[in-house]
């Protein structure tokens, strides 16, 4: 009688044929797996730019007009209102305050001395009456981070603190200060929803709120010192023009520039002393261009492709331009 034999193990090459299959079947899956997840959080992205839209218009409905950009321009003379270091341009509250009691931050929102100066160092004024502003402007809200980039700390570790966040305030077709760059129409300044020391009706956009952007993305730079499209929160308010074109290749025009390490896939940046003249362009992680909540509430998503001329007009509330597809 015979015994029947049996094998107790695969044999080497069969191993290898099964360890290679498996590899290749990892290789197909994993960039689906990482589109979901990008789908995923461009989806979270997109629905708190809606949120920030209801927030703005339930205000609105409140007091008849949008919330300023921020409460002064750079250099209004007043001074520094008692805070120990700086100037008046960012101690000013602006948007990001006064929508709080609209995102469920109301218990936040009253905590804050409006009667103090927002963007205080608590290393020089630790303790009453600006601790309910320090709590304020280091309390990173899921809301304002799109999952794709993410709320950054920027000097945490002294008493000067901000964070840089993924959503800025429509400023316009120009500048931050809101100034015309040339005689062409696309040059001159059409006006914006938000501005320093400007508040907008819904009725003073006449280009249609379908037609004309309210937050844009932005990304936050890496940096730890005043570089770049800073975001702030608090304080010296960022904000995105409609300048460049989305994700532009165009340099950043800023106060002062960042080290390449801080970029964050930024491409670059121009030196301008003069505050008002920063040009800040609207950027994301997104594959293929940004997303946008327009003035009517709606979550658009913008291929960085899109015409110049299109994006300014997007960007500006009375061009009178005719926009046509975007």
């Amino acid at each position: 009688m015979h015994r029947q034999w049996r094998r107790k193990a695969f044999t080497l090459i069969e191993l290898l044929v099964v360890i290679a299959i498996i590899a290749v079947l990892i290789a197909l899956l994993l960039p689906a797996v990482q589109q979901a997840r990008e789908a995923a959080r461009r989806t979270q992205c997109k629905n708190n730019l809606k949120q920030l839209g209801i927030a703005t218009h339930t205000y609105h409905d409140t007091y008849n007009l949008l919330p300023l950009g921020k409460l002064m321009g750079y250099d209004t003379g007043i001074g520094n209102r008692g805070c120990g270091n700086g100037g008046s341009w960012f101690h000013e509250t602006n948007w990001y305050v006064a929508l709080m009691p609209y995102v469920d931050q109301a218990p936040m929102f009253n905590a804050i001395n409006s009667t103090e100066p927002v963007g205080c160092d608590r290393g020089v004024n630790a303790g009453a009456p600006w601790d309910g502003n320090w709590k304020a402007k280091t309390t990173k809200i899921a809301l304002h981070g799109c999952p794709s980039d993410g709320i950054k700390e920027n000097e945490f570790g002294g008493g000067w603190a901000r964070l840089r966040t993924n959503y800025m305030p429509n400023y316009g077709n120009t500048n931050w200060g809101g100034q015309s760059l040339g005689s062409a129409p696309t040059d001159t300044f059409w006006g914006a929803p938000f501005g320093n020391g400007v508040r907008v009706k819904i009725a003073d956009i006449n280009d249609g709120t379908s037609n004309t952007a309210l937050f844009m993305e932005v990304i936050a730079p890496n940096g730890t010192g005043y570089d770049g499209n800073i975001a702030d929160i608090l304080g010296r308010a960022g904000a995105a023009m409609g300048r460049y074109t989305p994700n532009s290749p165009s340099f950043e025009i800023s106060q002062v520039c960042p080290p390449t390490t801080s970029l964050n896939g930024i491409p670059g940046c121009t030196t301008n002393g003069d505050v008002m003249q920063q040009i800040f362009t609207s950027r994301s992680k997104h594959v293929g261009g940004i997303q946008t909540v327009m003035c009517d509430g709606a979550v658009r998503f913008v291929s960085n492709n899109v015409d110049t001329n299109v994006w300014r007009g997007v960007s500006s509330i009375r061009g009178s331009e005719v926009l046509g597809d975007f």
